[in-house]
This record gives structure tokens, C-alpha cells and sequence, in this order.
């Protein structure tokens, strides 16, 4: 358990809704018109359920029109076989978006006056809608990976050269690169104004100021969003990247129980999503993080949230080094990320300091899981980046991923894809796909232990003490491979 001191008040501002930006993060659409045709999912179809009265299905259509969460979770609960048909599931997510995009605690003012915003009793309210979506099957991947199934285990020990050798990617990929779009379209914008000053007889200096203002106006007023339409324009690939950017982003964070209730791909739709607004983004994804909330409030965050939140920001780092080679974007997540750790220092005797090189241990720790997830899971990423490009909704991009996990058979992770273990001596760490019989041996001991319920003979007081001192010898060496352990934190 990592203890910090005032905790709460000096993440707040920074984790009101965890939300991580692309190139520098997304808005909400307008919520989707809801179809007359009703068709049943393909994966919902499959599923038995028993005909539900006509009243009771115009009872639950009628609180997802009215966004009440609340009311929905509970009669979804009482009614577990009422039909989930495609526009129903849609109508789910539209009602978390509008609740979730039109919350009070999204509200700067309100933010700085409440004791807890993260524990908002909308988000929990979404929460418990994913959840019991999950409990009836209906979303059999949200959460599929858990401290206990990460696709490394073993060592947190993350070298650069194990990094490359683990993911198949150089660091310089999975560095944030920024372009230098805007850079040159400023320069050919001057080379034109002083071409025009020169042919018509216009003051170049207040071409020069005009055109520095309305740049002021564009970040202050828009968002940037005049600027972005024109790095678009100039370098088109932009866009997709970001696309996939953010893709995995969402992904990483459905995958890892993080209930996601929103995202926008541009600056001109964060305009119009108070969850992105008020944060000077371009693009993002709204997750929000139940346990790690909570850990907030008390001041106490475990290394398992800790994990979590670093994976769910380097995904989209990790995402574009996959699809590109490598990073344009992602600055922004590294920084956010640097300032969420650097927050968990409190007194020096109370925990090891997130320095330097513990942070940027932990930053190639996550990405080299984000990189593993995203592959394992790369049919469900497909899927949610189409829907993204043909601008689905929310509910759109939850189906994507479950009906492709469900087409391709994915489930949570039985057993890690490898395991980082120390090398003999401690010094350095290495990548295996499977664990030395040595330590099978040894685990199955131990399960074998836990479940047995024959009592062995007794021993006599001699092999009794051997049996201590071997006993305390072992659980020496333990206690020196702990304090080695810590000591790569001080």
C-alpha cells in the first residue's frame, strides 16, 4: 500500500475524471438517433432470455430517454431477462454519455468546492451499469485483464534493452515525437504576408500582429481549433493517428475494468463536451477509475491502481509505435503521468520516492504491457478504430469490441504471455514465455500445500528445529530480496 500525505487535494485538479489526451486530448457527439428496426446484437442473441412484457420494455426504454442511471441499473437487475436488443444497448451508453457530459461535477467551480468529485454519484451510477452489463454477460471483456492476468508478470524492472526485446520496438518509438506541422505553416504564412505586404503596400507589422491575435483568439476561444483544421490539412495523416491514438487509450482502459464515458477525436467536438472544454484538448478519452477514486479519497493508493492508470495512459503511445513505428503524439500523456506519480511522494520514511528513473521505469513498464495488450487483443482494437472512422457513438464502440472479442474468441488472459525474472545474482532481469521447471515445481508445491488436507507425521524435536532453521533461513533471504527491491526506489 503506498501512503501519501494530502493526497486528495493535490490530485484532484489533476484526476477530477482521468482523462488522457492525444497529440494535446476528445467531444461528445450530440447523442445518436435511435433506429426504428430493432435487431438483437449478434453476441446478445445467442444468449437465453425470456420474453419480456411489452410494459416492461417501455419502462426501461423510457429511463434510458431520461438518462436515469440509476433507476435503469436497478430494474435491469429485477430484470435480467428483459431483451437487450442493438438499439437498447445503445440507448445504454447514450444515457451514460449525456448524464456523464452533463454532470454538475464537471463544473470548475463545483470541482474546487466539493470534498470528493471523483466519487460523483453519476460516474457510480455508470459504474454500476457496466458492471451489471458484465455480470449478465453482455460485456464479457470489460475487465478481462486484472492485476492478477497482466501479460508480463513477475519484475516491475523494466531496462530499455528488455523493453525492445519484449515488445519488438526501439525506445525512439515509443518516445513522443511532435511534428512540426504548424512550425512550417507558420513560416510559409509569413514568407505570404511579407510576398502580399511587398505587392500591395499592407504594414507588415500589422499583418504580423493580425495574424498573432487571431492566433490568441483561436487557442483562447477555440480551442486551437482553427490551428488543428489547418495542421489536418496540411499533413492528412494526422487524423488517423490520433484515431488510433485514442483507440487505444479506450481499449486499454475497457480491458482493464475502467468504465469509459467518452471520447473525442478533435478539438472542435471537445468545444462541445464539458468533460473536455474546460482542458485545453484536442482529443481524449473520458475513463473513470472506481477503485483508484477511492484510494484518492483516502489517501491510500496501491500499486495495482498505480499499474493500471500507467498502462491506461501509455496505450496511446503504445498504439501508434504499433501502427506507425513510431509516437508523434503522446507528450501529453507522459506528462500527466510524471505528475500523477511524482504526487505519490510523501514523507521520505513513509514510501519510496517516485524519482527520475522509477518513473521512467514505470512509464516503459506500462507501455510494454499496453503494447502486449493491444496485440493479444488486436481484433477487438480493429474494430473499436473502424467505428471510430465511421463515427459511432459510444455504445457503437463498446459493441465493436465485444462483438469481436465474441467472433474471435478472446477472453481474459488464462496464463501471462511471459514473465520478467531476475537473472542469477539480481543484477539484471530477463523475458521468458515460460517459467523454469524449477519454479513450476515450486508453485505447484504450494497449491498443492494449500489444498491438501492429509496431516503428515509429527517430527521430533530435532528434525522440528532443522526444519525452523531452514524455515528462517529462506525467509532471510526473502526479507534481503525485499530490501534490494526497495532500495531501486530510494
Amino acid at each position: 500500500m503506498i501512503q501519501t500525505m494530502n493526497l486528495k487535494q493535490r490530485l484532484l485538479p489533476l484526476l477530477l475524471v482521468a482523462s488522457v489526451s492525444a497529440f494535446t486530448p476528445r467531444t461528445s457527439r450530440p447523442l445518436r438517433q435511435k433506429h426504428s428496426a430493432r435487431t438483437t446484437p449478434g453476441h446478445l442473441a445467442r444468449m437465453p432470455q425470456l420474453q419480456a412484457t411489452a410494459e416492461s420494455e417501455q419502462a426501461f426504454d423510457k429511463m434510458l430517454e431520461d438518462a436515469e442511471l440509476r433507476q435503469a441499473v436497478n430494474y435491469f437487475r429485477s430484470n435480467p431477462d428483459l431483451e437487450l436488443t442493438r438499439e437498447r444497448f445503445n440507448g445504454i451508453f447514450d444515457a451514460i454519455e449525456s448524464r456523464t457530459g452533463e454532470a454538475d461535477e464537471n463544473s470548475i467551480n463545483i470541482r474546487k468546492e466539493q470534498e470528493n468529485p471523483l466519487l460523483s454519484k453519476t460516474r457510480l451510477e455508470m459504474t454500476d451499469m457496466y458492471e451489471t452489463l458484465k455480470d449478465q454477460n453482455h460485456l464479457r471483456l470489460f475487465g478481462a485483464i486484472t492485476k492478477d492476468n497482466m501479460p508480463a508478470s513477475g519484475s516491475h524492472t523494466v531496462r530499455p534493452e528488455l523493453l525492445e526485446e519484449i515488445t519488438l520496438l526501439s525506445m525512439k518509438s515509443l518516445t513522443p515525437k511532435p511534428t512540426n506541422t504548424l512550425l512550417y505553416a507558420g513560416v510559409g504564412l509569413a514568407v505570404i504576408e511579407g510576398i502580399a505586404s511587398a505587392q500591395f503596400g499592407l504594414d507588415i507589422n500589422m499583418l504580423f500582429f493580425a495574424t498573432l491575435a487571431a492566433a490568441f483568439a483561436d487557442r483562447i476561444i477555440l480551442n486551437g481549433a482553427v490551428q488543428e483544421t489547418i495542421a489536418k490539412t496540411l499533413a492528412p495523416e494526422t487524423q488517423p493517428k490520433i484515431t488510433r491514438h485514442e483507440a487505444g487509450h479506450f481499449l486499454c482502459a475497457y480491458l482493464l475494468g475502467c468504465p469509459v464515458e467518452g471520447f473525442v477525436l478533435s478539438a472542435w467536438a471537445a468545444l462541445a463536451d464539458a468533460r473536455f472544454g474546460d482542458r485545453a484538448v484536442s482529443a481524449g478519452t473520458s475513463f473513470f477509475d472506481p477503485l483508484l477514486s477511492k484510494q484518492i479519497g483516502a489517501s491510500k493508493i496501491t500499486r495495482s491502481s498505480i499499474d493500471r492508470y500507467s498502462i491506461i495512459v501509455m496505450a496511446g503511445i503504445a498504439a501508434e509505435a504499433v501502427n506507425y513505428g513510431r509516437a508523434d503524439g503522446g507528450a501529453g500523456d507522459e506528462t500527466a503521468l510524471i505528475a500523477f506519480l511524482s504526487q505519490m511522494n510523501g514523507p521520505p520514511s513513509a514510501n519510496p520516492a517516485w524519482d527520475d528513473n522509477t518513473i521512467r521505469n514505470q512509464a516503459r513498464w506500462g507501455a510494454m504491457e499496453a503494447v502486449l495488450i493491444l496485440r493479444e487483443y488486436k481484433e477487438c482494437y480493429d474494430a473499436l478504430v473502424d467505428t471510430f472512422e465511421r463515427g459511432g457513438s459510444l455504445g457503437d464502440c463498446i459493441f465493436a469490441i465485444e462483438k469481436a472479442g465474441r467472433d474471435h474468441n478472446k477472453l481474459p488472459l488464462k496464463e501471462p504471455i511471459g514473465y520478467i525474472l531476475e537473472k542469477p545474482g539480481g543484477l539484471e532481469e530477463e523475458w521468458v514465455t515460460e517459467l523454469p521447471q524449477s519454479m513450476v515445481e515450486k508453485e505447484q508445491e504450494i497449491v498443492t500445500a494449500a489444498t491438501t488436507k492429509t496431516e503428515t507425521p509429527p517430527m521430533d524435536s530435532e528434525q522440528s528445529s532443522e526444519a525452523l532453521r531452514e524455515y528462517k533461513e529462506m525467509m532471510q533471504k526473502k526479507l534481503k530480496d525485499i530490501n534490494e527491491k526497495l532500495g531501486e526506489f530510494e
